[in-house]
């Protein structure tokens, strides 16, 4: 029996490398063959490169135009695997969305360290930390009141493996925590025993109103393109705080500055934009009532670690013929 082939695309930044080393790392102990290179050239040059049953990818800028030729030219290829959580840059390619080769990612792998993030988030602003930060700074003695937010709702939009994650913690902070998402029958009981409601899609009008912080878990589909606007901000409370740590495209950035600057929410807290890194001229840097991170609110230094092991349990599926993990669902787009 022939070994089994993978091809790794890498990048030659510090998570590829790591990706790299763990890859090398597991080859003895599975017994596969990998190898490594970069796109252009070097891909290009191979030799035999339509001869792998698996592709793996990092980074979709880089990815997107081999996994596109490996789909088309290919009849080895048996398996794509992403070593990101999110996979729809990869899907907005009609030949890669059409192609019945599965396609699996690193799901959960993000999850603890996003919903750390999320508390943090969540108590940076009960807690008052703007003001007492520019009492500090400002040599000013100005005692206020803080939120407990045993008394405040929390509702994510998109839930699902991070979303549950969060809501187990803020659960615990007392928090009333309601969930939303396109198929509310399709979560486990586990997943819905972490939350005081679930309700689809249609019923989030009536939700937005009761929410004290809203958190935008959305992924990138046809649907979800700017998908909370000024209409749905709106309907967020006056003192309400939006957050998005889902992807940038789910939400009108220009509606959303509208509704901060001219107090329709209190603050938001962003992981994601539209263009990454957020242009220098951006408002967003401006504002005091923003937070906002460079799409590193899930940045440890086991991070990555997290990564290879999920992917390690993906593999063995693949190697032992059992249904594969973490498949994504090409038409969902997650």
């Amino acid at each position: 029996m022939s070994q089994t082939r993978f091809l790794f695309l890498g990048t030659g930044n510090v998570p590829s490398k790591f990706f790299e080393s763990a890859l090398c790392r597991l080859q003895p102990v599975y017994k596969f063959h990998v190898d490594v290179v970069q796109a252009g050239s070097a891909y290009e040059a191979l030799e035999s490169k339509y001869s792998y049953d698996g592709l793996f990818l990092y980074n979709s800028k880089d990815g997107a135009g081999v996994l596109r030729d490996q789909l088309q030219e290919s009849k080895q290829l048996k398996w794509v695997h992403c070593f990101t959580a999110g996979v729809d840059a990869y899907l907005r390619d009609p030949v890669v969305k059409a192609s019945q080769i599965p396609m699996t990612n690193v799901k959960s792998a993000y999850s603890e360290h996003l919903a750390q993030f999320v508390v943090f988030a969540v108590l940076f602003f009960a807690k008052k930390a703007i003001h007492f930060r520019n009492s500090q700074f400002a040599k000013l003695w100005a005692p206020t009141f803080v939120d407990d937010v045993a008394e405040q709702t929390m509702l994510i939009v998109g839930y699902g493996d991070i979303g549950t994650s969060c809501a187990k913690k803020l659960k615990d902070l007392g928090m009333k925590v309601v969930g939303v998402k396109a198929r509310p029958e399709s979560t486990s009981e586990k997943s819905k025993a972490c939350l005081h409601d679930l309700q689809a899609v249609s019923q989030l009008e009536s939700l937005l109103p009761t929410a004290d912080y809203v958190l935008n878990l959305l992924p990138v589909t046809p649907a979800t393109q700017d998908f909370f606007d000024a209409r749905r901000f709106r309907l967020m409370k006056p003192t309400g705080i939006y957050m998005n740590f889902g992807r940038g495209q789910t939400n009108n950035e220009e509606d959303l500055l509208a509704s901060l600057k001219e107090g329709q929410i209190a603050g938001a807290v962003m992981d994601v934009f539209k263009q990454e890194p957020l242009p220098s001229e951006s408002e967003f840097y401006s504002l005091e009532n923003v937070l906002f991170t460079p799409h590193s609110a899930d940045d440890t230094p086991n991070t990555h670690d997290q990564a290879v092991h999920v992917f390690e349990k993906v593999l063995q599926t693949y190697l032992s013929g059992a249904p594969l993990l973490n498949v994504v669902d090409k038409e969902r787009g997650y």
